[in-house]
């Protein structure tokens, strides 16, 4: 018997497959942005709300995943999931990573994500209303270094002053990289030099 948290965590675990958060995932499939987020998954009673056989048929359509492949996410046979490292999204980020933009292990946690071992992602949880309302207070980013970000993308972004932030790739030049702020709104472009760190986020717990 499916459970109410199994068919969930596999929309989750297909949203990540497909380098989307679950909203981005429901605006592929059509459906309202809100519809996979996590308040929606309980009413104000506590009583659990279920997807519709509806919702998931379109999600399936749109990412081009099969039924069967869908039940294989929904029960797998051997857990799919890896240790990947996590800290919070708050202060100084010069330290966090050395001169080539990889990781450097020191301060560091680690959380388990529904991913391949040989993937490369890390974890960010949110601290504060920074990034408020895309990103509020206790979500968690993942964070994929080997991942090519593509305009429209939202990144996670350090510069050479070691500030971390969270923006829209606009578009690259040979000299300059241009952003939009998380709610619209162009940035003043950053020449090339100066961004140290440039990753695309691939999920969101929302």
């Amino acid at each position: 018997m499916l459970t109410h948290s199994q068919i969930w965590v596999a929309i989750d675990s297909l949203a990540a497959r497909e380098g989307l958060t679950p909203s981005s995932l429901a605006r592929k499939a059509g459906l309202d942005p809100t519809t996979f987020n996590r308040s929606k998954r309980q009413n104000g009673e506590g009583q659990l709300r279920w997807p519709s056989t509806e919702s998931i048929a379109k999600v399936l359509a749109a990412t081009g995943v099969s039924v069967d492949d869908f039940l294989r996410i929904l029960t797998p046979s051997e857990p799919n999931s890896s240790r990947i490292p996590f800290r919070m999204l708050t202060g100084p980020a010069g330290s966090w990573f050395d001169e080539r933009g990889q990781i450097n292990p020191d301060g560091w946690d680690a959380i388990t994500f529904p991913a391949e071992a040989d993937r490369q992602l890390y974890a960010l949880e949110i601290r504060g209303d920074r990034f408020n309302p895309i990103y509020r207070d206790g979500d968690t980013v993942i964070v994929a270094p080997d991942a090519e970000p593509r305009r429209g993308d939202r990144v996670f972004v350090v510069d050479s002053a070691g500030f971390a932030t969270i923006e829209v790739l606009d578009r690259r030049t040979a000299t300059h990289i241009h952003f939009t702020a998380l709610l619209g709104g162009s940035l003043p472009p950053r020449t090339i030099e100066t961004v140290t760190v440039l990753a695309r986020i691939v999920w969101a717990s929302q």
